[in-house]
């Protein structure tokens, strides 16, 4: 290993590769799960990265509400805005977004979201 070889020490929580997180992820300025800015947040646990000598344990944060929520409302939304079969109610994306946004939503108000 050479001596400025990031090298994770600690697993990461939520199946999280700490090696695949950016600088923003690790200062906790975006979401550790999907990268977005952080407003609200949420601690998901640490990670403990190792460059050379020296082992840094940084605190992770995830998007609050629940980054898949948003994601997908934010996605069907998305969608929705420009598309025209949507308007009438035959769009088969957008039925399949709008699904992906409900069933998010059902997992994080029965306390499955983490």
């Amino acid at each position: 290993m050479k001596g400025d070889q990031l090298v994770m020490t600690a697993p990461g929580p939520a199946g999280i590769d700490p090696a695949a997180l950016t600088r923003e992820q690790l200062l906790g300025w975006r979401c550790a799960l999907c990268g977005t800015l952080l407003a609200g947040d949420r601690p998901l646990g640490t990670v403990t990265i190792g460059q050379g000598s020296t082992l840094t344990t940084y605190p992770l944060w995830a998007c609050d509400p629940n980054c898949a929520t948003e994601n997908a409302w934010r996605a069907a939304i998305g969608h929705a805005a420009g598309c025209e079969a949507c308007r009438t109610g035959e769009c088969v994306t957008g039925q399949r977004l709008l699904d992906a946004y409900s069933a998010a939503f059902r997992q994080e108000h029965e306390g499955g979201a983490g």
